[in-house]
C-alpha cells in the first residue's frame, strides 16, 4: 500500500495485466477450483467449520499469546518467535507467549506462534533430518 493514491495509466494498467496475467490465471483457476469443491462439501458446513476454527483460534490466542494478539517484534522476547523482518519493508509484527505455560502446552503454543520461516525450518528437520533440505 502506499501513503498517497496516484493516477494510473490506460498503459500502465495494460502493462501490470500482462505482468501479472500468468498469476491472474493461476488465481482465477484456483479460486474457481475452491469454489466448486465448496459447493460439493457444502456452503453451510464449511461455515460452520470456519466458525468453529476461528472460536478455537480466539481460545488458543486467549492461552498462549501475551496481550491475546500480533505484537511489534522487538517486544517479543524469545528470539525464535520473531519473524523476519525484510529490508525497507514494514514491519512484520509477531507473537509473545505468556508466561507461566506447562511444557506440553507451551510446546503447542510454540508451533502455533512460530514465524514462517522458521517453523519452515521445523519441518524441513522432522522431514529430512538435521542439515538435510534446508539451507540454513
Amino acid at each position: 500500500s502506499r501513503d498517497s493514491p496516484r493516477r494510473i495509466s490506460q498503459a500502465q494498467i495494460r502493462r501490470f495485466r500482462a505482468w501479472n496475467s500468468l498469476d491472474w490465471a493461476l488465481y482465477s483457476h484456483l479460486n474457481r477450483s475452491f469454489w466448486r469443491k465448496a459447493e460439493k462439501f457444502g456452503i453451510s458446513r464449511l461455515r460452520d467449520e470456519v466458525s468453529q476454527l476461528r472460536r478455537r483460534r480466539e481460545f488458543l490466542a486467549g492461552r498462549c499469546l501475551r496481550g491475546g494478539g500480533p505484537i511489534p517484534p522487538q517486544a517479543i522476547p524469545d528470539g525464535n518467535l520473531r519473524p523476519f523482518q525484510p529490508p525497507g519493508g514494514g514491519k512484520i509484527l509477531g507473537f509473545a507467549l505468556k508466561e507461566g505455560l506447562r511444557e506440553e502446552e507451551r510446546q503447542l503454543c510454540v508451533r502455533m506462534a512460530m514465524p514462517e520461516l522458521q517453523y519452515k525450518d521445523l519441518l524441513d528437520r522432522r522431514q529430512f533430518g538435521a542439515g538435510n533440505g534446508s539451507f540454513g
